[in-house]
């Protein structure tokens, strides 16, 4: 079945993540679940290719190289063209201080490493199922 996404044809699932088996692992699972993917390493050109294949989704990591994602958070919250889009926090980062400044500068929710590949499908059908229509 393909996904609430798909079927209203809206981008792809921007996917930031500097660790190599965990990007493989969210790409594999989004795909599966019916997703079109964008996976960035780093932060550094995610605004700029996001202006101009606009996603559906942004999936942080916390933790990268040069940016961090807490910076590209409030980035993408700030961008005229991005600042709607929902932005899901996947990150070992497991402090309450870290979820509460997360949820303040903008992500729609917060998952911690270890987790859940279904968990994160779940969560990302039910903020595309919040988006307005195409």
């Amino acid at each position: 079945m393909a996904s609430h996404a798909m079927r209203k044809g809206l981008g792809p699932i921007v996917l930031v993540e500097d660790d190599a088996d965990i990007g493989r692992l969210v790409e594999h699972h989004l795909q599966k679940a019916g997703f079109a993917t964008r996976w960035f390493r780093t932060a550094a050109n995610v605004i700029r290719e996001a202006e101009n294949h606009p996603p559906v989704l942004f999936v942080l990591d916390l933790m990268l190289p040069g940016i961090d994602g807490f910076e590209l958070c409030q980035s993408i919250r700030k961008h005229e063209l991005l600042r709607g889009l929902p932005i899901i926090i996947l990150t070992a980062r497991t402090s309450e201080a870290d979820r509460r400044l997360s949820i303040k500068i903008g992500a729609n929710d917060y998952i911690t490493k270890p987790f859940s590949p279904a968990d994160l499908i779940t969560r990302v059908r039910a903020l595309c199922l919040r988006l307005p229509p195409a």
